[in-house]
């Protein structure tokens, strides 16, 4: 979708309508507010295990499924 859009923009001035619509999962808004619960969530169970928070622990958990299901896809078309 990129290749049409570029190609369309070199002839055009590119506008606001121009531009495709973002998966609502994937704004940033969303995604954010989904990392800052798991960030709480990860608050919570370091004090309740007496540790330091761990960052990567909260990006783990909000971003793994998407990166294995991602990852899983991208080996099948290297195999197939």
């Amino acid at each position: 979708w990129l290749k049409p859009l570029f190609q369309y923009g070199v002839d055009h001035n590119l506008e606001i309508k121009d531009l495709h619509n973002a998966n609502p999962a994937d704004i940033s808004e969303a995604l954010g507010n989904t990392l800052e619960a798991r960030w709480n969530q990860e608050i919570d169970n370091a004090a309740r295990q007496k540790r330091k928070p761990r960052l990567l622990t909260a990006l783990t958990k909000t971003f793994i499924a998407r990166y294995i299901y991602c990852g899983v896809w991208l080996l099948l078309c290297i195999i197939l």
